[in-house]
């Protein structure tokens, strides 16, 4: 057991029965023959190379015997604690505290290696002091320096925030602001004598084609070697394509959050830095992808930093395949979308965006296609360096957790007079950005030795894989993790409010002309029935890697946690006519939902139900001509065989409705959950985007918007059973009326649950 000495000094527990020694704290001794070097300053070497930062011991040796070997900061052992190897003669296992990093206070009286001792210098390079005690008994003091091991990782604030700035932002990151993936490291798997870092785990990147050239990467990349997929598995990354598009960089950056490699003296790390990834690439066609992942051998996540804006659909086939996915225990983590202040001009989106940004609220609806309604994928919001959700992050009834996306950075496109908050440090490409358009050509921060990383990653595309490396570090702790298990971790162990008061939210509200009263935007923080505490803004809460890996170690002890492993039931409320009315306007319509039955007929009957995943079913919704907003009419006129003027007219009137539609639900518990907030813009029935839609190849095969189904995942883990007086509602309210035959028609409640 470590002790701490009278003078503050760490040493490690080995009993030497010199009496007069361990008045002053405990020792370690080396062996070996005895030599008149007293005089000279005592040097301690590196034997072995650790990594200050996990815990990895460094295995270091002393020039000549000793009585007593102290560091000031450090542990020395003379066992490895990860391995149980025992140090050799004149050697000892030294390693730094997990508290000397989550205190996040890394200054101390000591001298690092420049002689500056602010907190980012010390993280780049750590200077120990060592208090040697020589075989006549007298002391001497000497240093030892221990550079970071990846020279990136000091940069890197969604791993580490000690509110370091290299980057030149006006607002730099704010200190503890980050993923907590230190603490997660630090876990040690006594079985396999091995520490997490994602050893054993496979995650595809569905995006586009990796740089499998990259030097942070190279080592990573796993070939699932499927015959006839070499056209869109790790088919890498041409120089050609980064010339004629940056975007084309997007799955390399989003590697390098998940898994590049750690303490190869190159770049920064991944969460989960000894994980494997293959290319997936999101061009290719969809049935197609998904089938090859299902066909891989090792696969246990899918990360997919990609959405499809305004463009509803619902392709039975990709239903199915993301269901097999679920069914198989591969997670599809998704990044939420980046449309929260999309108001473009009717060049780009036909609508205004005016009424969005002057409420505060989300201008985008995004829960269209079905990457992004499948109830059981993991959506991920975004947070800056700040400690809030990040300007550009997407909202809504579906998001699950919340990731790090940052913000823009500073010099993005060049203009000196940009600034913002940090963006993300991660793997760019093996080239010479010179070869290339480099949008950090002006960044401070941009450094021959730094030539193949940005610093300006950003997005839900960046937070996705953050949480995918968290997911990564957790399937390592429990390999046989179900999706199930692992969304009821992020759930359990994600921060919310009341753990990081920068997310504290109040409920949105303001005065709306149309319908002439108070409307809300948005509930806030709620505690559900379950006692999960959940937003529209940051879902559960902010994914934190060490509570999630501690968790997953003890799932199987956690009874709601193993009950989990098993797929849950699937029940379809079957009440006839479940929409009626509310008012005599007919733009006011409830829905209530009962007589749940399984897939086989079965009345789930008196039994409860535990939630785990739901969704509604709006495919019906249709409006009629009459309303309070001129637009109702154009909105349901027929359209055009030709794109004409009238089309044009008719898809912004459609915009104009959709956008002033609201979809509430309800609970039997009484959890409120705003599925479509007033002022989200949606292209539903719009027709906008169809014409475009056939550049996804495949994309429009088999093309439906039946069923239309809407997750919500406020109501998670909450009860459902027959009960006449609670039951869960769906409330519908439109500036236009609103036909309730039609409604009726699709209408339904799809629970997945556990009966209790």
């Amino acid at each position: 057991m470590n002790t701490i000495s009278p003078k503050g000094l760490r040493s490690a527990g080995m009993a030497i029965a010199v009496s007069a020694v361990l008045l002053s704290g405990t020792m370690l001794s080396g062996c070996g023959d005895s030599k008149n070097r007293n005089n000279d300053e005592v040097k301690i070497s590196v034997v072995e190379e650790g990594d200050l930062i996990t815990g990895k011991p460094y295995r270091i040796r002393a020039d000549r015997n000793l009585q007593d070997l102290r560091a000031e900061h450090g542990d020395l052992t003379a066992v490895n604690p990860v391995t149980g190897e025992t140090a050799g003669e004149n050697e000892w296992f030294y390693t730094l505290p997990e508290e000397y990093f989550t205190s996040y206070e890394l200054n101390y009286d000591g001298d690092n290696n420049d002689g500056n001792n602010s907190e980012y210098n010390i993280l780049k390079a750590f200077t120990e002091t060592f208090h040697a005690t020589l075989e006549d008994g007298k002391t001497q003091k000497t240093q030892k320096t221990f550079a970071v091991t990846d020279p990136l990782f000091p940069d890197q604030w969604h791993l580490y925030n000690i509110g370091q700035n290299p980057y030149g932002v006006t607002d730099p990151p704010h200190k503890k602001i980050d993923l907590n993936a230190i603490p997660a490291w630090r876990v040690i798997l006594p079985d396999e004598k091995k520490q997490i870092d994602g050893s054993g785990v496979y995650a595809a990147v569905w995006d586009t084609p990796i740089d499998l050239n990259h030097e942070d990467l190279r080592d990573r990349i796993y070939d699932p070697g499927i015959p006839g997929t070499e056209d869109f598995v790790n088919k890498g990354l041409p120089l050609e394509d980064l010339q004629t598009d940056y975007s084309y960089a997007h799955g390399t950056l989003v590697s390098g959050i998940i898994a590049s490699s750690a303490m190869n003296r190159l770049g920064g790390r991944g969460v989960a830095f000894n994980a494997m990834v293959t290319s997936f690439d999101m061009g290719a066609d969809i049935s197609q992808t998904l089938s090859a992942m299902l066909k891989t051998e090792r696969l246990n996540l899918v990360n997919a930093s990609f959405q499809v804006y305004l463009f509803s659909t619902h392709v039975p086939a990709y239903w199915d395949l993301f269901e097999a996915l679920y069914e198989n225990n591969i997670a599809v983590i998704r990044s939420h979308g980046n449309q929260f202040n999309a108001a473009y001009d009717e060049n780009s989106r036909p609508y205004s965006g005016s009424a969005c940004l002057s409420s505060g609220s989300d201008c985008e609806f995004n829960q269209t296609d079905d990457l992004a309604r499948f109830p059981f994928h993991i959506s991920v919001g975004a947070l800056n360096s700040l400690g809030s959700k990040s300007s550009y992050g997407s909202t809504g009834a579906n998001l699950w957790v919340t990731g790090f996306g940052g913000e823009f950075g500073a010099y993005v496109i060049a203009p000196p007079e940009y600034k913002s908050s940090a963006a993300i440090v991660t793997t760019l490409s093996s080239y010479d950005p010179g070869d290339f358009w480099d949008p950090e050509e002006y960044s401070p921060w941009r450094t021959e030795e730094n030539k193949h990383y940005s610093n300006t990653m950003n997005g839900t595309s960046a937070a996705a894989p953050s949480v995918s490396g968290a997911a990564a570090l957790a399937y390592q702790a429990k390999p046989d993790m179900t999706v199930s298990q692992l969304r009821y971790l992020l759930a359990q162990t994600s921060r919310n409010d009341t753990e990081m008061p920068s997310l504290a939210l109040t409920p949105l509200e303001g005065y709306d002309d149309t319908y002439g009263e108070q409307v809300i935007f948005d509930y806030g923080w709620q505690d559900n029935a379950a006692g999960f505490r959940f937003s529209n803004w940051y879902g559960f809460g902010v994914a934190d890697a060490g509570a999630l890996v501690k968790a997953a170690l003890d799932c199987d002890k956690d009874p709601v946690c193993d009950r989990m492993k098993d797929l849950p039931e699937k029940f379809i409320s079957a009440n006839e006519n479940p929409c009626a009315y509310t008012d005599d306007s007919k733009r006011l319509i409830t829905c209530s939902f009962s007589d749940f039955q399984n897939e086989e007929g079965e009345p789930l009957g008196q039994a409860e139900l535990i939630l785990d995943a739901v969704t509604y079913d709006i495919s019906g919704l249709n409006y009629l001509p009459e309303g309070i907003i001129e637009a109702c009419a154009l909105a349901t006129s027929e359209e055009d065989e030709e794109e004409t003027e009238h089309n044009v007219e008719r898809k912004k009137a459609v915009f104009e409705v959709n956008a002033l539609l609201e979809l509430a639900a309800e609970s039997e518990s009484g959890t409120k959950s705003l599925l479509k907030p007033l002022y989200a813009n949606w292209d539903y029935q719009s027709g906008f985007n169809v014409p475009d839609a056939i550049i996804y190849e495949g994309l429009l095969e088999g093309y439906t918007l039946e069923p239309l189904d809407i997750a919500v995942s406020a109501f998670y883990q909450e009860p459902l059973k027959e009960d006449p007086e609670h039951k869960y509602r769906l409330s519908v309210r439109s500036p236009c009326q609103i036909d309730a035959d039609r409604l009726n028609e699709n209408m339904r409640l799809t629970v997945y649950g556990r009966r209790k």
